[in-house]
């Protein structure tokens, strides 16, 4: 067990992700209008955490070759789990993530909602094998972020369909604000600069490709979402948080890990703030 500790620790703190599922599940959640179901929106957010530790343990294989020649400090090249190990904590995610989602749709009233969940399953299994087209992909990054980054389409149309809601034009909002949100804490994830043992910059992130766009990008993004969360609301509070969030932003410009925390706080905030009001 202090193996597998050791990997959470290193390659999933669990500090930091059981916040983002709780912050994605009350966002996406909340777009829907639904009230009163906190119970459905703690499976959902059990779900997304064990969905993300799945895509963790997928990307350990995927990428193998990569970490190894570029990153052989992390868990699994030092020798930390095993391959076995790994796969154990990927069929146990997959069987969480499965009865997490047939059970928020019992509680919902729409069991018959897990078909919708097995098309983000699909789907994800799609961005595993890099959608066969890995070569293609990798010499092309922005179209490898989009087409893995539209797999957060299909959660909003599964929570509608969850709670028996029409998609109408704040529905339609919402689910925008959270796709936007989701794609705005990938590159949040991912706002670094990675060097290999020789001192190299690792061409594998947004701030190495993107350079001093992807600030700009998560600027956007950030600002867009919030907008579109205070039409879907009705709201002030998600203009000015926004507003708030982008002035910080531009103020802590040359700090990298400052502005990571507060596109990771205004994301928190917002979705807390949406599942509330």
């Amino acid at each position: 067990m202090r193996n597998l500790a050791t990997y959470l620790n290193e390659r999933f703190p669990l500090a930091v992700t059981i916040p983002h599922s709780l912050a994605t599940a009350f966002l996406l959640v909340s777009i829907t209008s639904v009230k009163d179901q906190h119970l459905s929106a703690l499976l959902i957010a059990v779900n997304f955490l064990f969905f993300m530790l799945r895509m963790r343990v997928t990307d350990e294989f995927k990428d193998s070759a990569h970490d190894s020649s570029h990153y052989p400090d992390r868990p699994v090249q030092r020798g930390i789990i095993s391959r076995r190990q790994l796969i154990i904590v990927g069929v146990i995610s997959l069987l969480v993530e499965l009865f997490t989602a047939f059970m928020a749709g019992v509680l919902a009233g729409n069991p018959a909602s897990l078909i919708w969940y097995l098309a983000i399953l699909g789907y994800s299994v799609l961005t595993r094998f890099e959608f066969f087209a890995a070569e293609f992909l990798e010499k092309h990054f922005n179209l490898y972020f989009f087409s893995h980054q539209a797999i957060f389409i299909l959660y909003p149309i599964w929570a509608f369909n969850m709670f028996g809601k029409s998609l109408d034009q704040r529905g339609l909002l919402g689910a925008t604000a959270f796709i936007l949100f989701m794609a705005l804490m990938e590159i949040m994830r991912k706002y670094e600069i990675r060097r290999n043992p020789a001192g190299e910059v690792v061409m594998d992130t947004y701030l190495s490709v993107w350079g001093a766009k992807a600030f700009w990008v998560m600027t956007i993004v950030l600002a867009t979402g919030s907008v579109a969360l205070y039409f879907a609301k009705q709201q002030p509070i998600f203009a000015i948080l926004g507003f708030l969030s982008v002035l910080l932003m531009v103020l802590l410009k040359k700090n990298n890990d400052g502005v990571r925390a507060v596109v990771a706080l205004t994301f928190l905030l917002e979705s807390v703030l949406c599942y509330l009001i």
